[in-house]
């Protein structure tokens, strides 16, 4: 399967003709409460592949995002060590703070997203607004996309999420102010 997904990803470059600025590789190996199974095991199957697919993209000169649910900080350091440039979504369900995680891996690896899609169904303004600007702290320095940590459902209120987006257009641009 890994050397088909890379004949695969070579075909998307070739039919892409230089018209690509990243490229995503998905690969759900968590859930909630940690790693589907042991990151051993990851390292041994998925590890090699996933390594293949970002030294592809970036020979193409794409920056590379890994899009996996759950709490996979198990492996960070395996995607530090392969070059990845950005992990997705940070599921805040999964205790993923970006904050903290900024601490730890500033410079090493970006994130993109984290914000609380639960409080954005909530509807809250006042605890939007906390989850906004306690992320946006995240910024400082680059390394963090704003976005939320899972689909954005119907349960979302329009209201809500233009006032997220308002908080970031308001506090999300440099120098920030946060």
């Amino acid at each position: 399967i890994g050397d088909f997904l890379y004949r695969f990803a070579e075909a998307q470059l070739k039919a892409a003709q230089g018209r690509l600025g990243g490229m995503y590789i998905w690969g759900d190996v968590a859930y909630r409460n940690g790693m589907f199974f042991s990151p051993a095991l990851w390292r041994r199957i998925f590890k090699p592949h996933v390594k293949a697919l970002i030294d592809l993209f970036h020979r193409h000169g794409l920056f590379v995002i890994y899009h996996g649910c759950g709490d996979a900080r198990k492996i960070f350091d395996d995607f530090v060590e392969m070059g990845l440039d950005a992990y997705n979504p940070l599921e805040a369900k999964a205790n993923l703070d970006v904050v903290e995680l900024k601490k730890q891996y500033a410079g090493k690896l970006a994130f993109v997203g984290n914000v609380d899609v639960r409080v954005l169904e909530e509807g809250d303004p006042e605890a939007i607004r906390r989850e906004v600007l306690y992320k946006l702290q995240a910024a400082k320095g680059g390394g963090w996309v704003f976005q939320s940590d899972h689909s954005v459902t119907s349960a979302v209120a329009p209201e809500s999420y233009a006032l997220a987006i308002r908080l970031l257009r308001e506090h999300g641009n440099y120098p920030l102010k946060v």
